[in-house]
């Protein structure tokens, strides 16, 4: 009996599950927020939470005035920074939100 690296299994059994979708969106959530978290440092990153990705629109929202003018200013470095670890155009647009202050 051999075994077969994890690498080689995930992918078809991701794909056979059917949740293909809603793993790459959690990668890319994840990436998401080590960008903030990168730029920023994890202090003022606090002030963001990743919210969602659904065909090609991340979702953002800050919980603080100040982080979501930030946000705004920073939307195009954010974007580009996290296409280019995810290796290609994935994020299209940011949606840019408040939360209740």
């Amino acid at each position: 009996m051999s075994f077969e690296p994890i690498r080689r299994i995930l992918p078809k059994a991701i794909s056979e599950a059917g949740i293909t979708r809603q793993v790459n969106a959690a990668r890319i959530l994840e990436e998401a927020q080590a960008v903030v978290q990168a730029y920023w440092g994890e202090e003022k990153a606090a002030f963001v939470e990743v919210v969602s990705f659904q065909e090609g629109v991340l979702k953002l929202q800050a919980t603080a005035p100040t982080a979501l003018q930030e946000l705004k200013l920073w939307e195009i470095r954010i974007q580009n920074e996290l296409n280019r670890r995810l290796g290609s155009k994935i994020v299209h647009r940011m949606k840019i939100q408040s939360a209740s202050f």
